[in-house]
């Protein structure tokens, strides 16, 4: 096997889809991407992996996939912080969609709700448990 290369056995619906090599540099977002088009045909835009190894690798000093779904927090990782190389592990993947909300840049929340305190009041007031003593 060669260096700094971990194989990852894609599962869906409990077939064997198909095995893929990636370099310990990669990031975890870009393994899901990977898998999502290759298998999915971008169909969704996320990738839900659930680790169905038979072993749990726990290494001294690093994160370790545990048994179960992958949770979206450690999508910005890199797979050397999770492994060494030389490894293989099995995931069951599910295609979902996400709902990305993106704030909006011109503050208007604060402004409406600004705007409706001042109108129920006729003006603005100060409120003691909006900024508690230190």
């Amino acid at each position: 096997m060669e260096r700094n290369i971990v194989i990852f056995k894609i599962y869906v619906n409990n077939d064997m889809e198909k095995e893929y090599s990636f370099n310990t540099s990669d990031k975890i977002i870009d393994i899901r991407n990977k898998v999502l088009n290759d298998i999915f045909n971008n169909s969704h835009n996320y990738l839900e992996m659930e680790n169905i190894t038979e072993r749990i690798y726990k290494d001294y000093g690093k994160l370790f996939f545990d048994i179960g779904i992958l949770p979206t927090s450690i999508d910005n990782y890199i797979l050397s912080q999770f492994t060494n190389d030389n490894r293989t592990f099995s995931f069951r993947v599910t295609p979902i969609n996400l709902n990305i909300m993106k704030p909006k840049k011109d503050g208007s929340f604060l402004k409406k709700i600004i705007k409706e305190n001042k109108e129920k009041n006729g003006e603005f007031i100060f409120d003691d448990d909006d900024f508690p003593i230190l």
